[in-house]
């Protein structure tokens, strides 16, 4: 189901099927900035990466001992979460790990996602619950995907990926499939910027990150979208395949929480 925030700037529309925007537009402007999960390129718009990123060659991960046949970035890709709450400029969602979620990943934990809309900028906050009675190990991205370009004036090769630090060189970052080629997924690992915005020079994507996000992966499958990536961790999954061994973990103990947020403003 799908439900809408508006003002008198934007209008925002998130699905409750793995609690992705699906719609977000500014009044001023026919423009839908968002991806629209086309499956003939990817079928996402913007999942939420819980509890790992990527995932084995083999699509197994051990956990608590057991293999665990598991998909690309964890379990909440197909999950149905529930609107919890709603105001005039936000809406609160959850989710609880089920039966096909604990097959995949053998833990109990609870997701609340909050989406707050002001002006053209649009909030989002995190918070991953351990409803488990024992320990909580779990890997935390965002995957947001950008049609790019965002005006029929405009080709993908228009567009700059631009930071407020110098995490590229001269803080900009030409995008073109070519580069894709050369990094199917270009990463940036502990990034200084806090802003990153998407621009064709009329048009933009600014996005706001926190400091938890220790990797900034930016991707596109040769696709008329961009996906600009903050992830809190990454795992080599050569390392072990003991989820539980894996470095950069984050660890909650029971009835902790963990709670990160971002933002974007369309311009």
């Amino acid at each position: 189901m799908i439900y809408t925030l508006e003002n008198s700037v934007a209008v925002l529309m998130v699905d409750t099927k793995a609690c992705e925007i699906a719609s977000f537009r500014r009044k001023d402007k026919d423009i839908e900035y968002m991806w629209n999960g086309d499956p003939q390129f990817w079928a996402n718009r913007n999942p939420i990466l819980f509890p790992h990123i990527g995932s084995p060659k083999d699509k197994v991960i051990n956990f608590k001992g057991s293999d665990c046949k598991v998909g690309n970035h964890g379990v909440l890709r197909q999950s149905e979460f529930e609107l919890i709450e709603h105001g005039d400029d936000y809406l609160r969602f959850a989710f609880s790990d089920n039966e096909n979620t604990y097959k995949a990943y053998p833990y109990h934990f609870r997701m609340e996602v909050k989406y707050t809309l002001c002006d053209n900028e649009v909030f989002v906050a995190y918070r991953i619950c351990n409803i488990e009675e024992e320990k909580l190990p779990f890997g935390f991205g965002l995957h947001p995907a950008f049609n790019c370009p965002l005006s029929e004036k405009k080709e993908f090769n228009d567009y700059c990926v631009e930071f407020d630090a110098e995490d590229v060189e001269g803080k900009c970052l030409k995008l073109s499939y070519e580069l894709f080629e050369k990094y199917p997924t270009y990463i940036i690992n502990n990034p200084l910027s806090k802003k990153i915005t998407l621009s064709d020079g009329e048009n933009k994507v600014i996005m706001k990150i926190d400091d938890k996000f220790k990797v900034f992966a930016i991707w596109t499958p040769h696709a008329p979208f961009v996906c600009l990536e903050p992830w809190i961790n990454t795992f080599d999954y050569n390392e072990t395949k003991v989820f539980e061994d894996l470095s950069n973990l984050i660890v909650l103990n029971k009835n902790e929480e963990y709670e990160v947020t971002y933002s974007f403003a369309i311009e």
